[in-house]
């Protein structure tokens, strides 16, 4: 006695026609999720470095004191590479020299992905006066992607009241304007 037996499966060309679709969705779907991922880290630290700034000028209205937002050197002063670790701490003589590690508000690391670069004049620090005004240290900050594409990029204005914005794309090209109209850039 013969028992039919029946097997089922797939062919050789269904699972090359299955390959091929998931082929082709997986190179449609990995771009645009570097796209995601960078535009993520984009407005990760974007967020963190506005709460940083928020966090300093209401400390210093709070409190009625000088704050300071900057990098610190071995020595404890303001130097320029924002791209490590940013501090917030009182400043009571203005010096920006972090003189006391009690002073401290705030120590942040800089985002993976990309760097803060400072255009504070010839200064390389925010400071925010008892009232909130930025006094001598307005300006902007530019977050550059480690890719250096621009349309990943962002602007941060502090202007004179202590107040933060960020740059908008008014031209639709992708890039933010600088307060000229010109896409920021990453030097």
């Amino acid at each position: 006695m013969r028992q039919n037996i029946s097997c089922s499966g797939f062919t050789l060309v269904e699972l090359l026609v299955t390959l091929t679709i998931v082929a082709v969705i997986a190179s449609i779907t990995v771009p645009s999720m570097d796209n995601f991922i960078r535009q993520s880290n984009r407005h990760a630290a974007v967020s963190d470095m506005i709460g940083l700034i928020n966090l300093a000028r209401n400390t210093a209205i709070m409190e009625q004191q000088t704050v300071t937002l900057c990098p610190l050197d071995e020595n404890g002063e303001c130097g320029h590479d924002w791209s490590g670790t940013i501090t917030v701490f009182r400043d009571p003589e203005s010096d920006k020299i972090l003189n006391d590690a009690t002073e401290v508000i705030r120590v942040a690391q800089s985002h993976k992905g990309g760097d803060w670069i400072a255009n504070t004049a010839s200064r390389p620090y925010f400071r925010f006066m008892p009232t909130g005004i930025a006094n001598y240290a307005i300006g902007n900050m530019v977050w550059c992607p480690s890719s250096r594409e621009m349309n990943s990029a962002a602007q941060l204005v502090v202007n004179r009241g202590g107040r933060v914005r960020v740059s908008e794309d008014n031209d639709g090209d992708g890039v933010p304007e600088d307060n000229k109209g010109h896409p920021i850039t990453c030097n």
